[in-house]
């Protein structure tokens, strides 16, 4: 089967830049996406229309109705009566990648944070193995907060702080307390700051065997440009996707990953393929 594995070639500074951009509360970066007009035209500097593109996507952020801001239509994707808050990655070129996280309301779903983000190593993948360090295509519910720091106010009522105790069972694709367990040690100094919070994808959830597993959307490390198949996103961002997460609780929270462009083949594959990624052509 043919797939869409993004490789590695966009320039690091220009999306370290980007990255820091976003961090201080601005939105996407020229160098992110090549048609991505939003904000930055070099480093530290932006044209007039930029600052005004920028003022709009905040707007947006804040609570506008949702809009066609990516290659995708937030109200086309199929998913359970549930679903409150939905969280859309979009891969744009190399390990780069565009987030989005929305949350629904009587009028449709509405965009509350937009970010630039990093994608494993080796791009995405509609057939992820164990190890390739791809992040895998398709549509999923999130599962199982946790995170190495305290949580904060409005955050889910079930978020676990993990200490050196805790695995991310390979075997069950799970969070355990049980450091015979064969897996992540997600608790110890080696993910700090990449797990201050984390969310799991809810990709592979049946955990079939060597198809992956502790697959999260997570903090970005300092000095990160991809990730081993996890999407990374500012520390700021994430703790209001966490937020949302604690809006609504467990079930009702899903996520959409797929290249720029592709997501057609995905609006109505949640629960496809095992839990796994759908069938589809993504080059």
């Amino acid at each position: 089967m043919r797939h869409r594995r993004l490789t590695a070639g966009l320039c690091a500074a220009a999306l370290a830049a980007a990255l820091g951009a976003a961090m201080g509360g601005t939105a996407l970066a020229a160098g992110m996406a090549g048609n991505n007009k939003d904000l930055v035209t070099g480093p530290g500097v932006q044209t007039q229309e930029a600052g005004q593109q920028e003022a709009a996507a905040k707007e947006t952020a804040g609570g506008a109705d949702a809009q066609q801001v990516g290659s995708f239509d937030p109200e086309r994707f199929v998913l359970p009566q549930e679903a409150r808050v939905l969280v859309v990655v979009e891969g744009t070129e190399g390990t780069a990648c565009n987030v989005y996280a929305y949350e629904k309301g009587t009028e449709g779903w509405k965009l509350r944070v937009r970010t630039a983000g990093w994608l494993g190593l080796n791009g995405m993948s509609s057939h992820r193995t164990e190890g390739d360090k791809t992040t895998p295509i398709g549509v999923f519910r999130m599962n199982t907060p946790f995170g190495q720091d305290d949580p904060l106010e409005g955050f889910p009522a079930n978020y676990i702080k993990v200490d050196e105790s805790y695995i991310w069972s390979q075997d069950i694709n799970r969070l355990v307390r049980d450091t015979s367990a064969s897996g992540e040690q997600v608790g110890t100094a080696g993910y700090a700051e990449h797990y201050d919070y984390v969310i799991d994808a809810g990709y592979n959830v049946n955990a079939v065997p060597k198809a992956g597993s502790a697959l999260f959307l997570h903090c970005i490390g300092k000095g990160a440009t991809h990730t081993s198949g996890c999407v990374a996103i500012p520390k700021e961002e994430m703790a209001k996707v966490m937020r949302l997460y604690g809006t609504y609780g467990d079930g009702a929270c899903y996520i959409a990953q797929a290249p720029e462009g592709t997501f057609d083949q995905i609006y109505d594959t949640y629960g496809a393929n095992n839990g796994l990624s759908p069938e589809g052509n993504f080059d």
